[in-house]
């Protein structure tokens, strides 16, 4: 094909790449979402005309529909290492994976590059039955997962056009190579930290199920919140943004961690009672029954324990259910 040919056919199967790209991410959402993986972004986008056909004049593609396989191109940027191959893990079992490679994996030592994964992916033959992936199965994509310090490095890289160590001048190459050590030990370190954390959180959930009951003592912040609700409402929904909220409303109404710990032990069993309740009033019953997300039941434990809170919240539909078992 010449230039005129390629734009034609281009431009023709464009809409095609363009819906391919948003209904992948909206899969990918839901997968992450579904396995709690946490990311800071999914984005899919089209090459370029001009980047596809200098690509074809450089590689000297004869079928550069089939081998090209980034036309459209998706990228996830998550927030830990250990994410990435997770999220790979999940690409792999609902994708028919056409190549996967590591691009640090290529780099040698002194060499500059950006870490990422790299897949080349189609989907399923069984998704083409459904209306949005139809007519859809023949087109690759590629999918690049990395994290946010990777993205940041592989940005600053583009932005100064410098794809090798000979691009650069020799008297900046020590700076880049500290630059890029430092991001590298930094995401060890996010990583280190995010684990630390979990651990701790665990240590704190296993001694409270070994003695029946949560250390008020241990030290208030965001996570030993954390660890306290999942040991008082461990089936319920979880969301580290609504914990946040809870935190500087306990500060707001001055609710210290020993009484939360002590309402809980206290008004256990009344929760539940008014959830039932709750329910009941309005005829509506989720699965296994529970109503409240974790933020929902603690929200009603501070109504119990501290009238300032109560009060300001009488709005709230169960007001008159709580009110009759505050004591």
């Amino acid at each position: 094909m010449n230039r005129n040919q390629l734009s034609i056919k281009y431009h023709e199967l464009k809409p095609k790449f363009d819906k391919l790209g948003i209904n992948v991410i909206h899969a990918l959402e839901t997968f992450l979402k579904e396995n709690e993986i946490p990311f800071l972004s999914i984005q899919y986008r089209i090459k370029e005309f001009e980047s596809f056909f200098e690509k074809i004049a450089r590689k000297k593609y004869e079928n550069p529909f089939d081998e090209i396989e980034d036309i459209c191109g998706i990228r996830i940027i998550c927030y830990y290492q250990s994410d990435i191959q997770k999220i790979q893990d999940i690409i792999t079992n609902e994708f028919l994976i056409k190549e996967n490679q590591n691009k640090e994996e290529l780099l040698e030592a002194t060499e500059f590059g950006y870490r990422s994964t790299h897949l080349i992916a189609q989907i399923n033959k069984e998704w083409t039955k459904a209306p949005n992936y139809r007519n859809l199965g023949e087109f690759k994509f590629e999918v690049q997962v990395r994290t946010i310090l990777m993205h940041s490095w592989a940005g600053i890289e583009h932005k100064l056009s410098y794809k090798s160590e000979t691009h650069i001048p020799k008297n900046l190459r020590r700076k880049f190579s500290l630059i890029s050590a430092k991001l590298e030990e930094s995401d060890s370190q996010f990583e280190e930290i995010k684990n630390t954390i979990e651990q701790n959180k665990k240590l704190l959930i296993d001694q409270a199920n070994f003695e029946k009951r949560f250390d008020y003592l241990t030290e208030f912040n965001l996570d030993t919140l954390q660890a306290f609700l999942d040991f008082a409402f461990p089936e319920r929904r979880r969301d580290l943004k609504d914990t946040t909220e809870l935190f500087n409303e306990m500060v707001e109404y001055g609710i210290s961690f020993e009484d939360l710990v002590k309402g809980y032990e206290h008004y256990n069993e009344i929760i539940k009672l008014i959830e039932k309740e709750t329910i009941e009033r309005i005829e509506y019953s989720s699965e296994n029954n529970i109503l409240f997300a974790q933020s929902g039941a603690t929200r009603t434990l501070f109504q119990l324990i501290n009238d300032k809170y109560f009060k300001e919240k009488a709005f709230m539909a169960d007001s008159d259910l709580i009110e009759k078992y505050i004591i």
